[in-house]
């Protein structure tokens, strides 16, 4: 019998067992109340249909995080905020210290889609920097929460959410006012603020700029990423009415940042220049009536970026790059009665890439001069257009079923086509059963249709990656099940899944040579893998007294590549935070928090060995008025890995801060 089949089998009874066991003893509250109606919702969330629904309704896996908590805890960037959320891993990359991973789930980094306020975001698109600096470059001070949503999200955002999405939300429509702060520590420091006008009539306005300074962390001669980032953005909203206005915005980021590379084989230190620069543009009219809830919106996001490296005396030119995303979309939200309420929409999608790593898919190449330099420049677009369709539909007083599809085409490989079916079956107003099934795609990027890029890590050594424009899409299928409830003082979720994903796109080792001193490596694009997921995840919060409460969360996780059978290596098997906080719950209130996350049987790649470790964190927050302070220590033990373990961690981390609201 095969141990993997078997394996998810058991997985499956245990969890269908603890949620049947949840059923029986919430069964007896249920005659109490049986509608859906009267349920205590809380927490309205938009990320899992594109609609405004209580976060206790939706049938998907998604996790909430405020800026409150992110207040809590200090965090420095949205990576710090996110990083003990249930079955994510942002973890640095391996020994390298340059980029982390954005992990839903176990699925790469590639598989997870990150939006702000429902926008894409230009980016870098390779396998291995996909992601790997965004959730570094958005400014934290803007974000209301941000949303998780785990599992397949194709059926309403298209490519890349065959993990999972993260959106990020930011604060809109701010009464008069403003705020100023500053943070420090060992990783960053920076000066922040922004100011809002209020309602002037029907116009609002929202400023915010951050300024911020990456460390320079030292790794026997390499380095991570350091220097200054920038963030500065305007929103503003008018209202024609008082159910229909305008939302349209700006924002700016620039990186000028630093790393080393250091090689002990041949004794010299590579340095590396990063020059970066996004801006965003969006504009979007919305409305409201008794039936009807629809926007249209257009916005355009562009990341340019120019990269020199410099060894002994010697300039090169390593990487120029320009991403941009145009979008233009509209949705409408339809009640058509009490018990369906209709979703559709349609998007059409322009992405261009073009730099010295790219080839041209139309033949020949063009010289771009920067600086008295002259490099071959490629360039390449995708033009894609969807429609989708959602319908909520409450079935009864206890039932809320919701099916979704949406199809894509894109003019590189075609077709696509995403369904999801998702209910919520609710027990009582304080426990509920959850069922979710999806399939979701992940659309090859412009670097892996058509790279051609030549690299020297090292002067004696050289990387060559070539895109295939014949590749086709990731495709995926996700289920899970989950029971939540609450109970007086305490709330708790369990939740069983299985991804399973085929056509995987990577770079795979087509040759290697040596010649006249140099060592060459050929890497080429390819639909080489399969790779199934298999996890169960537990979350839990207890609140003891006004004082005191408790939460944790745990992710079991078996990935293993679907070719060999082998567990797939940069995951643990067992993940899991433990976090104890106390208030003196006064008005103007002192907050400690202590937290652990430990990570069980992590396997690397680079040695295949298997680690087990925990971090340890505190952090205190003090209000006075309108000043907030805080201080904390991250990884309070001074957990380290040396350079052969293939792993990395920062040491013992410092942080403090405070900030005045007027």
């Amino acid at each position: 019998m095969d141990q993997a089949w078997l394996k998810r089998r058991i997985l499956l009874a245990i969890s269908l067992a603890a949620v049947l066991g949840g059923a029986q003893l919430c069964s007896a509250d249920a005659a109490s109340d049986n509608t859906m109606d009267s349920l205590e919702l809380g927490e309205t969330v938009v990320t899992a249909t594109r609609t405004k629904l209580e976060e206790k309704q939706v049938p998907m896996a998604v996790q909430v995080i405020k800026a409150e908590e992110m207040k809590k805890k200090g965090a420095y960037n949205v990576r710090d905020a996110i990083k003990n959320a249930t079955g994510i891993d942002v973890s640095r990359n391996g020994t390298s210290m340059v980029g982390n991973n954005v992990s839903v789930r176990g699925m790469g980094t590639t598989e997870t889609l990150i939006l702000v306020d429902g926008r894409r975001i230009a980016g870098e698109d390779s396998a291995s920097t996909m992601n790997a600096y965004e959730l570094d470059r958005i400014n934290v001070n803007q974000i209301d929460r941000i949303e998780i949503l785990r599992g397949s999200g194709s059926a309403v955002w298209g490519s890349d959410a065959t993990g999972g999405v993260i959106n990020i939300i930011t604060k809109k429509n701010k009464p008069q006012g403003g705020y100023a702060g500053t943070r420090t520590g060992s990783l960053e420091s920076s000066v922040y603020g922004g100011f809002s006008t209020g309602d002037m009539g029907k116009l609002n306005l929202n400023f915010d700029f951050n300024l911020t300074k990456v460390r320079k962390e030292d790794n026997n001669g390499s380095t991570n990423m350091y220097g200054p980032r920038r963030n500065l953005s305007v929103n503003g909203n008018y209202r024609f009415n008082d159910h229909s206005g305008l939302d349209f915005g700006a924002s700016f980021m620039k990186e000028q940042l630093t790393s080393l590379s250091a090689s002990t084989t041949a004794g010299t230190t590579t340095s590396y220049y990063d020059n970066n620069n996004r801006s965003d543009y969006h504009v979007k009219y919305y409305g409201f009536d008794q039936k009807n809830d629809w926007e249209i919106q257009s916005y355009y996001s562009r990341l340019g970026k120019v990269g020199r490296t410099r060894t002994a005396a010697a300039w090169n030119d390593f990487n120029h790059a320009r991403y941009s995303t145009w979008v233009n979309e509209a949705k409408n939200t339809y009640k058509m009665d009490k018990n369906n309420t209709l979703t559709y929409g349609m998007e059409v999608k322009n992405q261009k890439a073009g730099g010295t790593r790219f080839a041209n898919p139309g033949g020949g190449t063009r010289i771009e001069s920067y600086l008295g330099m002259t490099s071959p420049y490629g360039s390449a677009s995708q033009t894609s257009y969807a429609f989708y369709l959602e319908d909520e539909m409450k079935l009864g007083d206890k039932l809320l079923f919701i099916p979704s599809i949406r199809f894509d085409h894109h003019n590189s490989f075609g077709s696509e086509w995403s369904p999801r079916a998702g209910f919520t079956y609710s027990f009582s107003k304080a426990s509920r059963l959850k069922i979710n099934y999806g399939k979701a795609f992940r659309a090859p990027t412009i670097f892996e249709l058509y790279s051609q890029m030549i690299h020297s890590p090292i002067a004696s050594m050289r990387v060559i990656v070539e895109g295939d424009p014949d590749l086709q899409p990731e495709k995926s299928t996700n289920f899970d099940i989950s029971l939540e409830g609450e109970k007086g003082k305490a709330t708790g979720k369990l939740t069983y899944f299985h991804n399973k994903i085929s056509n995987l796109i990577d770079a795979e080792s087509v040759s290697r040579s040596f010649s006249g001193g140099t060592r060459t490596f050929l890497y080429k694009y390819r639909n080489v893998d399969k790779a199934t997921f298999d996890g169960v995840e537990a979350e839990t919060k207890y609140k003891f007294d006004k004082h005191w409460s408790a939460r944790a969360n745990y992710t079991y996780l078996d990935a293993r590549d679907g070719n060999t059978n082998k567990r797939l290596t940069g995951r643990a098997l067992n993940t899991g935070t433990v976090e104890l906080s106390w208030t003196d719950a006064k008005k103007d209130p002192w907050t400690a928090t202590l937290y652990n996350q430990w990570y069980q049987n992590y396997l690397t790649s680079a040695n295949n060995k298997s680690y087990s470790y925990s971090l340890t964190n505190f952090v205190v927050t003090k209000d006075i008025g309108k000043i907030s302070l805080y201080a904390g220590i991250d990884n309070l033990f001074n957990k380290k890995f040396d350079s052969s373990d293939s792993i990395w961690t920062d040491g013992r981390v410092w942080r403090a801060g405070a900030e005045w609201k007027f």
